[in-house]
């Protein structure tokens, strides 16, 4: 690590006007192009979400892609997280699916997933012990938006694969959060009285939250962190998904779907997730009874 983030979020900057937004639409529209181009000649894969260039460049185009995202990503930059440096963001209201492009500096260090194996023990503790305290810090940030509201770093909905239609908020209250999480439920299983037991272990989650809320990076993977060979974190990516959550959702995204029996569970349980095994035990109910309107 480098140097350490600081203590207190910054201050969120102010949008570019929305006709530069265009602009850099029109620019990074072009970069695309010039990308296949390129990876045609030198016979490399096109990546058509991540979108490869030279200079140390990537753009970013996806489906996730939203300016909330480019504001979280310049705010950890600020506070001293190794987030991309943003070099532009375009608009392309012709791709509602996709409406916004970055331009952004390309991350050294490979992916977690792919280095753990191969660390040397202390490299593997050293990332370990940066990744507990880059959460540890910007969860300690205050939100500018109260205590209680879930929303993005602007103050507005934010966008999550692990939610109704992938938006939600902003929420006022953990109350009206849960109701929300749970309105699509519906009974999917053998027997109704499984149906019940999903039922009860999902609303449980609400009176297993804790108060306030915590910056929330919001897809804590292996694959949107990046080391180097000595396990120092070099890069956090994807903030797309970045807010003001209650205070398990970091942890119990990061775990769902992961195999107790796989490394990144035992580094989960080791950056802190063993204090929310109970709220993952419920987030798996609420997922089996939820899971078909998380559309894309």
């Amino acid at each position: 690590m480098r140097c350490s983030p600081a203590s207190e979020i910054p201050p969120t900057p102010e949008p570019s006007h929305p006709l530069v937004r265009r602009f850099w639409g029109y620019v990074h529209s072009f970069l695309k192009r010039f990308s296949v181009c390129c990876c045609r000649w030198v016979r490399i894969p096109f990546d058509n979400q991540i979108i490869p260039l030279p200079f140390g460049l990537l753009l970013k185009w996806s489906d996730g892609t939203r300016l909330e995202e480019v504001l979280a990503t310049e705010v950890c930059r600020a506070a001293g997280l190794p987030a991309p440096k943003i070099i532009s963001y375009g608009e392309h209201p012709d791709t509602l699916h996709a409406p916004v492009s970055i331009l952004m500096t390309r991350l050294p260090g490979r992916e977690l997933g792919q280095a753990y194996e191969s660390l040397s023990p202390d490299a593997r503790t050293t990332a370990l012990t940066e990744f507990k305290l880059y959460l540890s810090t910007i969860r300690g940030w205050k939100s500018p938006w109260g205590d209680e509201r879930v929303c993005s770093i602007t103050g507005g909905a934010i966008r999550s694969i692990r939610v109704p239609n992938h938006a939600i908020g902003p929420c006022e209250t953990p109350q009206e959060f849960h109701e929300y999480l749970l309105a699509p439920a519906h009974n999917s299983f053998a027997s109704e009285a499984v149906h019940q037991e999903k039922l009860r272990s999902a609303r449980k989650l609400q009176s297993l939250q804790r108060p306030g809320v915590k910056f929330t990076h919001g897809d804590i993977k292996h694959h949107n962190i990046l080391v180097d060979e000595e396990g120092h974190i070099t890069g956090f990516l994807d903030w797309e998904s970045a807010g003001w959550y209650p205070e398990f959702w970091e942890y119990t995204t990061a775990l769902r779907f992961v195999p107790k029996d796989f490394w990144w569970y035992e580094f989960l349980m080791k950056a802190g997730a063993e204090r929310y095994l109970e709220e993952s035990k419920c987030e798996r109910a609420l997922t089996s009874l939820t899971a078909d309107s998380y559309s894309w």
